[in-house]
Formats: C-alpha cells, sequence, structure tokens
C-alpha cells in the first residue's frame, strides 16, 4: 500500500503533482488519487513539489522532510567541496562513533538509481578488530596464492606481489591504509543500471564523507583481490551469489589535513553541433 494521502484543506488543486509523476498515474478527480499503484516508482515526487504541503505517501508526512528553501548549499560552497575532495591514504585508528556512519550511510542511500530501482547492497565492516583480522587474513592468503601461481593475469600477479612486499618489508598497508572502517557496493545482475547505481552511490557517500570531515579512499584493490585471487572472500562476506561487485571504499578520521583545493583548468568539451 502506498498511503496516499491529501490534506484537501491544505490542497489547492494545482496539478503540479500530477504534471510531475513519471509514470502518469495520479490524475485530479476533485483531488490528486493514484490510479495505479503497481506502476508507482516510489520516488515521493508528488509529496516534494507539492507547494503546500498536502500530499503524505508511505506515512512520510511533508513535515518529517526538510525544506529545501535556505537548506541548500550554494554553488561556491558545493564547488570547494567538490574541488576540495581528496584521496586519502592516511587514518587515525580511533573508529568513527556509529551514529557518524549511520547518517552518512543514510544520506548516500538517497542517490540515483535507475527507475528507483534502490537495489545497491551495501556490505560494511565498521568494527576496527575485524578490520584487522580480515586484513591480515587477506594478506596472508595473498601472498600463499601468489606463491602457488593462481593469478593467470601476470599484470595483477605482479602488482600484488608489490602490494605484498611492501606490507612485509616496509609495514606500508597498501590495501587498507590502516583505515579503520571500508564498505563494498555490490548489485543484482538483473539491475537495469546495476554499473551507474553503485558508481553513484559511492560518490554521493564520498561527498557527503567531505563535507562531515571523513577521510575516504576507492580501493580498487580489494575489488580485484575478491574477483580474481580470493573469490570465497564474496560469500563470506555475505555479498549475494548473484551480485555484481561494484568497488570498495575505505574510510575514517584522516590522519592529514588538506588546506586547499586542486585546480585542473577548464573542462575538456568537445561542442557538438547538429
Amino acid at each position: 500500500m502506498l498511503n496516499f494521502t491529501v490534506n484537501e484543506e491544505l490542497c489547492i488543486k494545482c496539478g503540479l503533482c500530477a504534471q510531475d509523476c513519471f509514470p502518469g498515474i495520479i490524475e485530479l478527480d476533485e483531488y490528486p488519487k493514484i490510479t495505479d499503484e503497481q506502476k508507482c516508482f516510489k520516488c515521493q515526487h508528488c509529496m516534494a513539489v507539492c507547494p503546500t504541503g498536502a500530499i503524505s505517501i508511505f506515512g512520510i508526512k511533508p513535515e518529517a522532510c526538510t525544506p529545501l528553501k535556505g537548506n541548500l548549499a550554494d554553488e561556491d560552497a558545493l564547488a570547494s567541496l567538490i574541488k576540495g575532495r581528496r584521496s586519502v591514504r592516511a587514518y587515525k585508528p580511533e573508529p568513527l562513533e556509529p551514529e557518524r556512519i549511520q547518517k552518512l550511510l543514510d544520506v548516500a542511500w538517497h542517490a540515483p538509481t535507475g527507475v528507483n530501482s534502490r537495489c545497491v547492497h551495501i556490505t560494511l565492516m565498521d568494527d576496527p578488530d575485524s578490520v584487522k583480522r580480515f586484513r591480515e587474513e587477506i594478506y596472508d592468503r595473498l601472498e600463499d596464492a601468489l606463491e602457488k601461481g593462481v593469478s593467470e593475469i601476470p599484470y595483477v600477479a605482479n602488482l600484488f606481489k608489490m602490494v605484498c612486499l611492501q606490507m612485509k618489508e616496509n609495514n606500508v598497508d597498501v590495501l587498507f591504509r590502516d583505515a579503520p572502517h571500508f564498505i563494498v557496493v555490490s548489485a543484482p545482475e538483473s539491475a537495469p543500471s546495476r554499473a551507474a547505481d553503485m558508481t553513484i552511490f559511492l560518490s554521493y557517500f564520498e561527498l557527503m564523507a567531505q563535507s562531515m570531515k571523513i577521510g575516504t579512499l576507492w580501493n580498487g584493490l580489494l575489488k580485484r583481490v575478491i574477483e580474481s585471487i580470493l573469490p570465497d572472500m564474496k560469500e563470506r562476506l555475505g555479498i549475494p551469489e548473484d551480485h555484481e561487485l561494484g568497488y570498495a571504499m575505505l574510510f575514517g578520521n584522516p590522519a592529514v589535513k588538506y588546506q586547499r583545493t586542486a585546480e585542473r583548468g577548464e573542462a575538456r568539451v568537445r561542442r557538438v553541433e547538429w
């Protein structure tokens, strides 16, 4: 049940909810009503666009939502956030507070997905002791696997030999960077736009983390370890068998502080006329 309700005292019958409904299932019959619940995308556009806050859906009332007027970041602040984002490769050992992690995840969960499928699967390891044990097992098994020559791809084998060597000889944790937390995202192979959905989710996660002064690092190495060398880790992490791995991301309190944005000049654009 969508639990679509209209406060008749507030509704001004402007029709904006019907106009903005992508599947076209809202019609005005004196007051707005949904004609086919099965076709609803669950996007909540009807509630978001209503100028008077007359529409509620899924039991969510407009007063439970954040008004956009006066609460959006201005363009310069957002530009600084995006340009000031850095890949963090040094972390403090202290874990983040659980409520901060939950807020970060809850906000990133609002990232757009194809046809609002919201099928991105988040695998989180937030206990630093678990991360430490997981890291130690990965390095032990990775070194053993490479000695047995399990990787059929020379580039991958050479890359991870370097990773293991850095840890063994220099105690440099190239794989996890001593971060106290990490997530891995996956999505069902049947999802309509799984690759884009997973990348968009992590991008939103990263930018929200930046705003919270939380460091992040895109971790393609861990993804490659699981996919190419230690595939049983996928099941052990609880990632469904029919899921495609997206990417991994480390996060935690950064041990480095950047002072200014990077500047990369104007975007390279090829303008096309038809």
